[in-house]
């Protein structure tokens, strides 16, 4: 009898660190099929810049990052009816998101730059681009940005359904560029030979963050201080020269540890001081 109720207390201890354990883990919410930001494998397990830093991230703060997919349209609405605790992808940080979702401070610069086909010439500025044809996503950011400059430097703009059909017009040499996010132009061309990223890129002094629920700082502030020792030990900056091969932005996000908790200058952003804390 003694030995039975032993069993039986050792289970149930076992079962309450094990609830204790999923109770921790962080459900975060990634647009899988964004490369290189979060992609299948043929193993089907899940890879990417978010996912590396994801698995990072874990080690640091000790706590799990469980990713489970989403589409980008379904993330927001999720994470505000708390369907899961974070948004694991690359939201660019606006006043206007910020004020209904919580931001960890900035992890990646979202710089603009143009897809080349290998053989032809390098865009050093946006005069190489004149009376030239240029493929974008139909409607999207970088529509409106390219069109906006197009009438200065007589430049064609394509408009294309898919990001893919953008890039397979540069293929083809139907367009001579496809505008796009610089991490998104370097994989492509380390992807695939056919393509090379332009040595030129605009920066607008935007970056991607993770998202968080309006009523949870405490798993935001977390995340946010186990990913100022990631920057401040390279592991960021690395994470996206794996995936993009181009080096990031001298001083840019990927390395700048912002003070306090979330985007200065942004709605709900936390300006209390914080040692850092991280883990040899």
């Amino acid at each position: 009898m003694k030995l039975l109720h032993t069993v039986l207390l050792s289970a149930a201890m076992l079962a309450s660190v094990s609830a204790a354990k999923a109770q921790q883990a962080i459900v975060a919410a990634a647009d899988v099929g964004y490369p290189p930001f979060a992609v299948s494998g043929d193993d089907g397990k899940f890879k990417g810049i978010d996912i590396d830093i994801a698995a990072a991230l874990s080690k640091e703060m000790g706590v799990e990052i469980k990713v489970i997919d989403q589409p980008w349209a379904a993330t927001i609405p999720g994470l505000i009816a708390k369907k899961f605790n974070m948004i694991l992808a690359p939201a660019t940080i606006t006043a206007e998101r910020a004020q209904n979702i919580l931001f960890a401070e900035g992890y990646g610069d979202a710089t603009y730059g143009f897809l080349l086909n290998a053989k032809g010439g390098d865009v050093k500025s946006l005069d190489d681009l004149k009376g030239k044809v240029v493929a974008t996503n139909k409607g999207n950011l970088f529509d409106r940005w390219i069109s906006a400059e197009a009438p200065k430097y007589n430049i064609t703009v394509q408009r294309f359904d898919k990001h893919s059909d953008a890039a397979a017009a540069v293929a083809s040499g139907q367009a001579d560029a496809a505008v796009m996010y610089s991490a998104s132009a370097g994989w492509l061309a380390k992807e695939n030979p056919v393509f090379k990223p332009s040595t030129f890129y605009v920066d607008r002094k935007e970056y991607f963050g993770y998202a968080f629920h309006l009523d949870d700082a405490a798993t935001r502030n977390k995340v946010d201080a186990a990913l100022e020792c990631l920057k401040a030990k390279g592991v960021v900056s690395q994470i996206f020269e794996n995936w993009t091969g181009v080096k990031p932005i001298k001083g840019g996000m990927t390395e700048t540890v912002v003070p306090g908790y979330g985007p200065e200058g942004m709605p709900n952003y936390d300006a209390t001081p914080h040692a850092a804390n991280c883990k040899a």
